[in-house]
């Protein structure tokens, strides 16, 4: 199967649709919401996604999205947010993982600076409840390769000390289109493996292992080098079939072969050369930083009650 992070892409690249996969979409003018649910063992098994809800928004580009439009995007992501975590009066713990001194892997760090803090006015003042804000932290754990701690045990350390009845986690996620890099943003109360994309399994942060609601909001900034081979032949292929009718007998076995089957053959040819090389799209600092904004702003509107939105 593809390597992909988005519950969305996995259910696309199964054949066999199962009675325990619920799937619905809502159409905008500036992209689409894919609300997929994943309901019981068996289509959990062959997605190879948790089961929970994933709500994924697509758009073409949110560099170029003008402010108004920037901000229903994000009163859309922030009242998912709200429902999926069926949020009322919380104390929130907010998560950004990742490395902040690599750019493609910064969203986590950068976007939880810009989160509306509130837990130390809590605390000064003894207090219980307030209309316009819920109790809020946040936490930037790093990476082992720096702070010589696993991610996940500053995470259950920190959530054992300060009791949060909310955790939600901002990562980076691998796609298998090149199409949907910085584009592309699931919300999911399933959970997350921290480490997972880069094979070290850390283990799961989900409310069965840790006993806390957990929400995880992430987008793809990589993909892998056969992903991107991959990709250009399916161009290519789509390309020759508006030049001829026999697009097999140019493309040969490739053709023939099934999306999954195609994508291993390449990563086969591929990583004598590559390894398991990932690439990230140019422009990936503008892009981190866009993000980060609409990330943060999404989380503190849904956190917030009166929070207004550019404050």
């Amino acid at each position: 199967m593809y390597r992909t992070d988005l519950a969305y892409e996995a259910n696309e690249s199964i054949a066999q649709k199962f009675k325990g996969v619920k799937l619905e979409t809502q159409d905008f003018k500036h992209g689409e919401i894919v609300e997929l649910e994943i309901m019981n063992e068996e289509a959990e098994k062959a997605i190879g996604k948790r089961v929970g809800k994933y709500v994924t928004y697509e758009t073409k580009n949110f560099k170029n999205m003008s402010e108004e439009t920037r901000n229903q995007v994000v009163e859309i992501l922030s009242e998912n947010i709200k429902n999926i975590a069926d949020l009322k009066r919380e104390r929130v713990l907010v998560v950004g993982l990742g490395n902040r001194n690599i750019t493609a892997d910064a969203l986590g760090p950068r976007t939880v600076d810009k989160i509306k803090v509130t837990r130390q006015y809590f605390k000064a003042y003894n207090k219980e409840f307030d209309d316009d804000y819920n109790e809020v932290c946040i936490l930037a754990p790093g990476v082992l390769g720096i702070t010589g701690i696993e991610t996940i045990d500053t995470i259950i350390g920190v959530v054992e000390k300060i009791k949060p009845t909310l955790l939600i986690i901002i990562d980076a996620l691998a796609s298998r289109k090149m199409k949907r890099l910085c584009s592309v943003v699931q919300i999911t109360d399933a959970g997350i493996e921290p480490g997972s994309g880069i094979g070290n399994m850390q283990g799961s942060l989900n409310e069965d292992t840790i006993g806390v609601k957990v929400i995880a909001i992430g987008v793809p900034t990589v993909v892998d080098t056969a992903t991107i081979v991959n990709d250009t032949i399916d161009m290519m292929e789509e390309a020759l079939r508006d030049k001829t009718d026999d697009v097999g007998q140019i493309m040969g076995i490739l053709s023939d072969l099934e999306k999954n089957e195609k994508h291993m053959f390449i990563k086969e040819i591929l990583s004598p050369l590559y390894g398991d090389s990932i690439v990230t799209p140019n422009g990936i600092d503008e892009q981190i930083e866009i993000l980060s904004d609409i990330l943060a702003e999404s989380i503190n509107k849904a956190v917030h009650p009166g929070y207004e939105l550019n404050s």
